[in-house]
């Protein structure tokens, strides 16, 4: 029986926000990213027995243009001549809310495809394959990772032990996919040259932070990348929002704990849900805290979890 290949999540602390080429995927500014491993996909790949390829989410079957998406991309890298298969994945991420769901479900494919089809892959050469399925993806391999403007992933190293939760604004499908927003963005906002330049220094600035692991310019550097992102989606045509009002109670209640001594900052990627960057010591009292603010759904992002019969693909170094 075949095992499940896990894919995990990740937030950026450096944004990746506008692809510089499609053919290869190329990022307009080098990004950082921390993984958050308990937000993860699960897949695996069996043998369809009707001969007709399926993929299913969570149980649920998916379109034909689902599918039809999911076998253009293996395709890619698997053998011409195969198999009808099903595949089959699970997420602890809601999908398309803003929580890297595309991410932790291009790397479980890509690890499903390597046991399935036996491609023995090194994980270099998976990082590479990823990356076309979704470019944030290939930094889910690592800890901590930097994805460079040619493309290239290098794991990052910090000693500081980082934790992460998700105070929920919504769940839901986002209206505008991350892919159509970024487009829009690279072609019509006003904001997006002075976004790139920004973005670019502060990968400087953040790689010499984890490097001192100084936590307070970690913190101050995420923020304000974050924002400087999605400031792009209001000078884009037409304009729009990931953010909602939520959003905002949510990043001042971050702001009000900071003010009384707490250390925490927050992030968010294309979608209305706030992370929290604090460090794992801090947890338990953080999270009471928050908690008497924020009455909403929390999740813990970095505590270590244990699924029953699923292994983790080795991957080959």
């Amino acid at each position: 029986m075949a095992s499940y290949s896990l894919g995990y999540a990740n937030i950026a602390l450096v944004k990746y926000w506008g692809k510089k080429s499609k053919d290869p995927v190329l990022p307009y500014n080098p990004n950082i990213s921390l993984r958050l491993d308990n937000l993860l996909s699960k897949t695996k790949i069996e043998k369809n027995d009707n001969n007709v390829d399926e993929f299913y989410i969570n149980d649920e079957k998916q379109s034909q243009e689902e599918v039809d998406k999911m076998i253009k991309f293996i395709s890619k890298f698997t053998p011409t001549e195969r198999e009808a298969i099903t595949i089959r994945s699970y997420n602890t991420v809601p999908t398309a809310a803003g929580l890297s769901s595309s991410s932790s479900g291009t790397m479980a494919l890509v690890l499903a495809c390597n046991e399935y089809f036996k491609l023995n892959k090194t994980t270099k050469e998976l990082v590479e394959i990823a990356k076309e399925g979704s470019g944030s993806s290939c930094r889910s391999f690592y800890k901590l990772a930097a994805w460079l403007e040619d493309g290239s992933v290098e794991e990052l190293e910090c000693s500081l032990d980082f934790g992460m939760m998700v105070l929920v604004v919504n769940e839901d499908r986002k209206k505008i996919s991350s892919r159509v927003a970024m487009e829009r963005c690279v072609q019509t906002s006003t904001t997006f040259d002075a976004w790139v330049e920004k973005a670019k220094n502060d990968f400087v600035l953040m790689k010499e932070a984890l490097k001192e692991a100084d936590f307070k310019k970690i913190g101050e550097i995420t923020e304000s990348n974050a924002l400087a992102m999605h400031g792009t989606t209001s000078t884009s045509t037409p304009s729009f929002s990931f953010l909602t009002e939520e959003s905002y109670m949510a990043m001042d209640i971050v702001k009000e704990l900071r003010s009384k001594g707490y250390r925490c900052y927050f992030t968010m990627d294309a979608g209305p849900n706030v992370k929290v960057l604090y460090l794992r010591e801090d947890q338990d009292k953080l999270y009471e805290e928050i908690s008497k603010l924020w009455k909403k759904k929390i999740i813990l992002c970095m505590e270590l979890h244990t699924v029953s019969s699923i292994s983790l693909v080795n991957m080959r170094f």
